[in-house]
């Protein structure tokens, strides 16, 4: 494994000449910082531990382990709830490390063996979670006065609720209660597995959600996990620049008496005490409260809804606004709201796109616009760059615009449904709309959604801002995003089969699908909106020890990344469509030595290749997901050979990380090196003896050893450290 750690040269000259004491050598340890794995659990689950504190090292996002250490965790389930192996996490990228045990009381002992050296990711510390699986999940009957064949989305059909709690317990206890049912969604409502709008005749708190009259049941049917809605919602929680999110939780559904799977129950957006609290506007003060929707030609009924114009067109279909409430019952109050708004957005737009003398602060509400833009471009939502299902608000007395209430994300999260992006040739910019199925691309900030790309492109104060944000959600929202992925997944599983068997969809495998796809979606973000610490291409694609030097050129060129706990190149042109990224490594080579090296791929199978060539014959093709694979290609005759790794994307689309990782180059014949040039950078000097420092006191570190024993006594110590910075320093 290669990091690379940077001591002051200063300060190692000093010790190394006597000016501060060699007892400081050891000291320098302690330098490492303390990290605390917090271990997460699920309703059901009692953990217990003791000390979870580890001293690392941190250099290029990797965390290096500065000790021997074991960690410990025992887990102990309540009744009705069973350990879920599937989706628990504990270290998995050391499992070789890792001990699991089961005792007789059915309490299962994880048990890490920390190695000094070891290398860590942080979200790997982070995510550490046992969770299990519920017995039963909540129950919901519905039976309405007709078949559920005959419901619409136009009226409103009598119906009883029955709710019945499973295995978690919530105060608001069992329900039964009347009301009524009606058919919702736009492409959902196409769908086999289709949800509905719920209206209770009285308001009432199910399964723990403020008390409401509105719920909905939202099945996912596009989404074979079933948890990206609900996962979203319960994350977006930690947005504060957001005042609410929809709460929900899971529940099994029997339509007249027949069982139609798992959905979530989900309250449903409206303006009240307990949702979005604003004071409504009325006939004799339209500068009140309004709530809106940003919809689109086709999801409209414009016979029955309260629309009215967007002042802009930038995607497929038409934009437009909905007016969701207040709905006046006089036309002519709806008329002079609808007159109000309408002027009122052309307001937001013109400030927005500097297109008017009003500056961009008077309208937009900068905390909820960045949480929102930051929310669906980590979710990459289809539907959330302002096309359809975005829900925004005007306060009373306040002429900005905030963003709310987090809605619709069965599509989002490179959902395998979506087969289609926003690019149109006549609307918007075509060529800056990326595919919805791979990690890459902005979805929000980009020509189909003009008010967002404006101020980031445009306003500095706002992207830095998005930027300096996004950095503190990388340490709070997202891991508990991944964390509620696995929980919900694991609380959800013991019913699992019996959705799989109605719907014939399969659940763990596009679960596994979905937190694979988050990962490199997150890598792109990184890339994006946090300063990274560059990593030189030959250290990262060479393996431990190694020399080689690389070139890459072009607009798309590899660069050195992060992947999985190791230092990789990976191609720079993902998202590029008609591009490709190469690097190549020329040798001179003796029949029989060989070239090694790691490779792993996330791509449009089929479509978009990684190919590895000698003197430009093809010896691998790969595309589609293919996780690490060493491959070695052995020479038949001496003489000179040229590597070339390339990433090619055709013309269009894309999916995966959209990207090639390349790593642990080695050569066979590399030749030995100059006696003290410990980096194999060709020169020896203070950094060399910085580096043989380190190694000698237990650091991480890229070293040549052949290089590094300098006095030939078969060991890397302190002495052979001096030797090299007195022969830097004093040519001695």
């Amino acid at each position: 494994m290669k990091v690379k750690r940077f001591l002051s040269i200063a300060l190692a000259a000093l010790m190394l000449i006597g000016l501060v004491p060699e007892g400081a050598l050891a000291g320098r340890a302690e330098a490492a910082e303390s990290f605390t794995v917090t271990p997460d659990c699920s309703e059901g689950v009692e953990l217990e531990y003791g000390d979870l504190t580890l001293r690392m090292n941190e250099a290029y996002g990797l965390l290096t382990a500065a000790e021997d250490k074991t960690l410990t965790v025992t887990a102990r389930f309540a009744e009705g709830w069973t350990y879920s192996e599937s989706w628990s996490s504990f270290f998995p990228g050391h499992a070789d490390d890792v001990t699991v045990t089961t005792g007789s009381d059915g309490s299962v002992t994880f048990t890490l063996n920390v190695h000094r050296g070891d290398v860590f990711t942080r979200d790997e510390l982070y995510c550490v979670g046992i969770y299990a699986s519920a017995a039963e999940l909540p129950k919901l009957e519905i039976t309405a006065a007709v078949p559920f064949t005959q419901i619409d989305k136009e009226e409103w059909v009598d119906a009883s609720f029955t709710l019945t709690l499973g295995t978690k317990q919530y105060a608001s206890g069992n329900y039964e209660g009347t009301g009524s049912i009606k058919g919702r969604g736009n492409t959902s409502w196409g769908q086999p597995k289709k949800p509905y709008s719920i209206k209770l005749a009285s308001k009432a708190s199910l399964l723990d959600i403020p008390k409401t009259k509105k719920y909905a049941i939202v099945p996912g049917y596009s989404d074979g996990s079933l948890v990206r809605n609900w996962m979203t919602y319960k994350a977006s929680l930690l947005l504060s620049g957001i005042d609410y999110v929809p709460k929900c939780e899971f529940a099994e559904v029997y339509l007249n008496g027949v069982y139609n799977g798992i959905y979530i129950l989900v309250e449903r957006v409206d303006i009240e005490s307990n949702k979005i609290d604003i004071e409504e506007a009325t006939a004799d003060e339209l500068t009140g409260g309004y709530l809106i929707e940003k919809d689109i030609d086709g999801k409209i009924d414009f016979s029955a809804d309260q629309w009215f114009n967007c002042p802009y067109w930038a995607n497929q279909s038409r934009d437009y606004f909905v007016l969701k409430t207040p709905e006046p019952e006089d036309e002519a109050v709806k008329e002079q709201m609808l007159s109000y708004l309408t002027a009122y957005m052309q307001s937001v737009h013109n400030a927005v796109t500097d297109s008017s003398s009003e500056a961009w602060t008077q309208y937009v509400d900068t905390p909820s616009w960045i949480d929102f833009i930051i929310l669906q471009e980590v979710a990459k939502n289809i539907d959330g760059n302002l096309k359809t299902s975005c829900y925004l608000v005007k306060k009373a007395q306040d002429d900005r615009l905030y963003f709310t209430a987090p809605w619709d994300f069965d599509l989002a999260w490179g959902s395998t449904s979506v087969t289609w992006n926003n690019a149109d040739y006549t609307h918007n910019d075509y060529y800056d709309c990326p595919d919805a199925q791979s990690a890459a691309g902005f979805m929000t900030i980009n020509s189909s959604c003009p008010w967002f790309d404006k101020l980031y492109d445009d306003h500095a104060s706002f992207r830095d801002a998005l930027k300096q944000r996004y950095e503190e959600l990388r340490e709070s929202f997202v891991p508990e995003l991944m964390r509620l992925l696995r929980k919900g997944a694991a609380y959800i599983s013991a019913a699992v089969p019996r959705d799989e068997q109605r719907w014939g969809v399969r659940v763990n495998s596009a679960t596994q699908y979905l937190e694979n796809w988050i990962h490199g979606r997150l890598e792109w973000l990184d890339s994006e909106w946090l300063e990274q610490e560059e990593i030189d291409l030959d250290y990262a694609m060479n393996a431990e020890g190694g020399r080689l030097h690389f070139e890459t050129s072009g607009q798309y060129p590899f660069r050195g990344t992060v992947k999985d706990g190791r230092a990789a190149a990976v191609s720079g042109n993902a998202g590029a469509d008609s591009t490709q990224s190469t690097v190549t490594l020329t040798l001179q080579m003796e029949a029989g030595q060989t070239l090694s090296f790691d490779y792993k791929v996330s791509s449009e199978s089929g479509y978009d290749t990684f190919t590895f060539s000698v003197n430009g014959a093809s010896k691998v093709t790969k595309s589609g997901e293919v996780d690490w694979t060493r491959y070695t290609y052995t020479a038949e005759t001496s003489g000179s050979f040229t590597f070339t790794w390339r990433f090619g994307k055709d013309y269009s689309a894309a999916s995966g990380s959209d990207c090639v990782w390349v790593d642990e180059v080695a050569w066979s014949g590399s030749p030995a090196g100059l006696p003290g040039d410990a980096n194999g950078d060709g020169h020896v000097d203070s950094s060399d003896a910085l580096l043989i420092l380190r190694y000698s006191m237990g650091l991480p570190g890229d070293i040549v050893i052949e290089n590094a024993d300098v006095n030939g006594d078969g060991s890397v110590d302190s002495t052979d450290a001096v030797l090299v910075l007195r022969n830097a320093m004093f040519g001695q």
